[in-house]
């Protein structure tokens, strides 16, 4: 079982525990920890993801002042991240396979009624 802690961003929150959690089971991964944090401002990105202190913990900071479709697709490009270092599979730094996948993600979690 995956625990997602989401801190601030109130009903963004919600939405990106959602993509998470529909991240975690589309993937068939199994992290431990997600730490997300819904932040207003972050230099020069929309969201960075990062591998925490203990193995399978991951801390991933999303900025809120975007479209809801790009906020979405953001937590789909990081949860891409999360399956990389899950699996250990990725090309380069991972950035192409993420920046790939995002809008599809986001797009199917949308059209599938997750959020």
């Amino acid at each position: 079982m995956t625990y997602i802690n989401v801190h601030g961003g109130y009903e963004l929150g919600t939405v990106a525990e959602q993509v998470a959690n529909w991240c975690v089971d589309h993937f068939e991964i199994e992290p431990k920890v997600i730490n997300i944090s819904i932040t207003h401002r972050y230099d020069n990105c929309w969201g960075i993801c990062g591998e925490g202190e203990k193995p399978g913990t991951y801390d991933m900071t999303v900025v809120a002042g975007q479209s809801l479709r790009d906020f979405v697709a953001t937590v789909a490009h990081e949860m891409v991240h999360i399956r990389q270092w899950e699996t250990q599979k990725w090309r380069g730094d991972g950035e192409r396979e993420a920046e790939r996948l995002q809008y599809a993600i986001a797009d199917r979690i949308w059209r599938t009624n997750v959020i």
